[in-house]
């Protein structure tokens, strides 16, 4: 949503497109692959080294920093946030309000659009997001609120081993 109320899709724009670019790459049966733009990332197979692909979550209170490395496995990561475009993600309810709660918060699904809409859907929720993305199966979260706090969801220490 924008801020007056209209609806925008643009926040899903990029899940969209990593999910095509990966279905034409396994198309051409490329069997290892990594694709990533502005942080949303889908993955298959191993890197070079011949081990997992990680995903680092980044800091949102030091962006040089990361906070949790997780092993994608294959499922598409995205993060929403505040800390690097400023608020852009409105509470459809209450769209004068502007989400301050949470900085972040990272969403692992069956691919990287799923995990990009339910970011962004889970974040405009504030707090409540985590508890969301809990309920809805085959998703796993982590969010840093504005104190500082991480809470994952209950499977998502499971992305956290190679």
């Amino acid at each position: 949503h924008r801020p007056d109320g209209a609806l925008d899709p643009s926040g899903i724009v990029k899940g969209w497109a990593i999910r095509n670019a990966a279905e034409i790459v396994r198309r051409a049966d490329v069997g290892d692959f990594f694709i990533e733009a502005g942080g949303d990332i889908q993955s298959c197979g191993r890197n070079a080294s011949g081990r997992d692909w990680s995903v680092g979550i980044r800091n949102p209170f030091h962006t040089d920093e990361i906070v949790k490395v997780v092993f994608p496995h294959g499922h598409g990561v995205a993060t929403s946030g505040t800390y690097a475009r400023g608020q852009h993600i409105y509470n459809p309810h209450a769209v004068h309000e502007p989400i301050s709660d949470i900085v972040s918060l990272t969403v692992i699904g069956s691919n990287v659009l799923e995990a990009d809409r339910f970011a962004t859907a889970a974040f405009a929720m504030g707090r409540d997001g985590i508890l969301f993305i809990e309920q809805t199966p085959g998703l796993e979260g982590y969010l840093i609120d504005s104190n500082r706090r991480a809470t994952p969801t209950s499977g998502f220490g499971a992305f956290c081993q190679s």
